[in-house]
């Protein structure tokens, strides 16, 4: 019966250590398909980064086209930053390669989260560079905007101040309401 028990007790063990190995090799293999995974996500990101950008550049040759100086303004400040964010994303993406080469599973996501709040922010510089020069101002002379007067032909051509002039205002003093206090 003694040596029932040890034999259980030692196929237990090797049970269990086998489990564990297993699971260890496990979360090896998973953990190299999340970072494979992340880094794919990263790579999609920065490449619809480069076409950001450069659709940015073409909006700013239409804005320099047309002689639009605050929109050529306006696109500008915005395709500097997402330019400078781009760079950035690049530089998280190269640090993020390398951890993954060392099978740095938080290093690979906090560059994975870097890149991706750049991306986010280049989407939101996108939809503001896409906004810029609002209404078109294609009847601006010289920035100022020219106006052109329609009258409508069933308006009355009256004038409502014409008898205005004629009226003499009264500029007297109203009389005291209070009877404490008269003036002369």
């Amino acid at each position: 019966m003694r040596r029932e028990f040890v034999a259980m007790a030692i196929g237990t063990s090797c049970l269990l250590i086998a489990v564990a190995v297993g699971a260890k090799q496990g979360k090896k293999s998973s953990t190299t398909d999340n970072i494979s995974g992340q880094l794919d996500q990263a790579k999609v990101m920065i490449e619809k980064m480069h076409k950001m950008v450069k659709s940015g550049f073409a909006e700013l040759q239409d804005a320099r086209s047309a002689s639009n100086v605050a929109r050529v303004n306006c696109v500008n400040d915005a395709l500097t930053a997402m330019k400078g964010l781009l760079r950035l994303a690049e530089g998280n993406f190269l640090a993020m390669q390398e951890a993954a080469s060392r099978k740095d599973k938080s290093g690979v996501e906090h560059e994975f989260i870097k890149v991706t709040i750049a991306y986010n922010k280049t989407d939101e510089l996108n939809g503001q560079l896409q906004g810029c020069g609002g209404p078109s101002t294609d009847g601006a002379i010289d920035g100022r905007p020219y106006i052109e007067k329609n009258v409508d032909t069933d308006l009355p051509n009256v004038d409502p101040t014409e008898g205005l002039k004629d009226l003499d205002p009264s500029l007297q003093n109203p009389p005291s309401a209070s009877p404490f206090f008269n003036t002369p």
